[in-house]
């Protein structure tokens, strides 16, 4: 697998960095996005650009995406210019995104009759630990496919686990995408407590790492809960998306999401006070905005 064609499609804030770690290993890679001027970088580090989804397939044996979600997803494989429409028998698709396990299931069903193999490979991190290669992955479909594409997989991701052979990763990934959504809220509250009883928030913040309570999350996001400020830009929508996502899977399982829909509701509140680019960063400021702390004094 090291040597053969690779197609990425996606050159978003976590698909560059991805792809360019592929780029760097040597191998030789064609790239798509529907915002052709996004490429860039990716050229100018040696990819070929492609026109659509479809030639890119044409001229790869593994084809890796990293996209929005599920209309993206479905666009890719059964749009007019999608995978089916360029790809030949013996194609291997990696799809990397956040998208649910039914659309997935759908896009699976349109891969199976056209003989294309397809991991569901969704990746835990952020932007800065996709540009270390060190992402987690969780990768359910064909598990003698799964092993040949694990040295792929290893140069984009720190950690690469198998959940399954159907769409188990979708459910993996949705269940620790809520629980980072929930212990941010968590950190947030306690944060905010912090700061009206006049701690100091890094000595805060340090002490709940180096607590039982402490996690990779919180260590990871440490600078920026410091200085919520100087959090890179993030999409709220996406992480709103991703929240959705896993309510809708609860929905359908009748299962009781009660902490996970009240931080929906936080979501809406941070969009509605302008915090459109902090991404998940938001539930640990949404509560200084809605609940400041006083004034010196009044």
């Amino acid at each position: 697998m090291e040597t053969r064609r690779i197609g990425w499609i996606g050159a978003g804030r976590m698909g560059t960095p991805m792809c360019a770690h592929l780029l760097d290993a040597g191998h030789a890679i064609k790239v798509y996005d529907l915002d052709q001027r996004r490429l860039q970088p990716l050229i100018e580090a040696g990819a070929q650009a492609a026109a659509s989804v479809a030639e890119l397939a044409r001229d790869s044996d593994v084809v890796i995406s990293m996209i929005f979600g599920d209309d993206a997803l479905l666009d890719v494989v059964g749009g007019e210019q999608g995978l089916l429409a360029g790809a030949g028998h013996g194609l291997v698709y990696i799809d990397m995104s956040t998208v649910s396990p039914a659309a997935s299931a759908r896009a699976a069903a349109q891969l199976a009759s056209a003989g294309i193999a397809y991991l569901r490979a969704p990746v835990s991190g952020t932007v800065a630990v996709a540009r270390n290669a060190s992402l987690s992955v969780y990768v359910s479909g064909p598990q003698d496919i799964y092993q040949a594409c694990l040295p792929l997989l290893r140069r984009l991701t720190g950690s690469q686990t198998w959940v399954g052979d159907g769409d188990e990763a979708r459910l993996v990934k949705l269940i620790i995408n809520i629980m980072v959504h929930m212990s941010t809220a968590v950190i947030g509250e306690a944060l905010s407590l912090g700061d009206k009883a006049g701690l100091d928030r890094a000595m805060l913040v340090d002490a709940i790492n180096d607590s039982i309570v402490g996690s990779r999350h919180y260590a990871v996001r440490a600078d920026w809960f410091k200085r919520p400020e100087t959090s890179p830009p993030a999409d709220l929508a996406l992480t709103t998306k991703d929240m959705d996502l896993a309510l809708d899977v609860a929905r359908r399982h009748d299962a009781a999401l009660p902490i996970a829909t009240l931080v929906r509701q936080y979501l809406t509140m941070s969009r509605n006070h302008g915090l459109h680019d902090k991404g998940v960063m938001a539930l640990a400021m949404i509560l200084d905005r809605i609940d400041p702390k006083p004034e010196a004094g009044s």
